[in-house]
């Protein structure tokens, strides 16, 4: 099996066990995409819909509607813009701090548990193999773009 074809076999494990952990904790209403594409990327003193939409590589429309889910939820509020009273920026509401802290401490688990199978240093070099492809292929999804 080809090295893409295992990040998407391992990434649809990462999912499933986001979801099973995130049900477990009382999240049953918060959905991996939740957490990947708005709690993690969030900044603590809030982010603009637009940017939150630039960092998960989703149209803004998407992202209104994340954000919406997640506001109608408790997870996050909207507040006007510290800088600029025209806007809105996204904030973490408390429930939203403990589901976002509650997708880390999985992450951190799942490193564990990957370490406990191959040993820290491989998963290290995998995290930085990884790093490197992403930082270089960021705007080269296949090598023929």
């Amino acid at each position: 099996m080809l090295a893409p074809q295992l990040v998407i076999q391992a990434f649809d494990l990462v999912i499933d066990g986001l979801h099973r952990h995130l049900v477990a904790a009382g999240y049953d209403d918060l959905r991996p995409t939740h957490v990947l594409n708005v709690l993690r990327l969030m900044d603590c003193d809030g982010t603009r819909p637009t940017l939150l939409a630039r960092r998960a590589g989703i149209t803004p429309q998407a992202m209104s509607e994340l954000v919406g889910h997640l506001e109608q939820r408790g997870y996050i509020r909207r507040i006007p813009d510290p800088d600029d009273r025209r806007g809105r920026v996204v904030v973490y509401a408390e429930r939203g701090i403990h589901a976002a802290e509650t997708g880390e401490a999985f992450f951190a688990d799942l490193q564990a548990h990957w370490g406990a199978i191959t040993g820290p240093e491989r998963v290290q070099s995998i995290t930085t193999a990884l790093a490197e492809i992403v930082d270089t292929d960021a705007d080269h999804a296949s090598p023929s773009a």
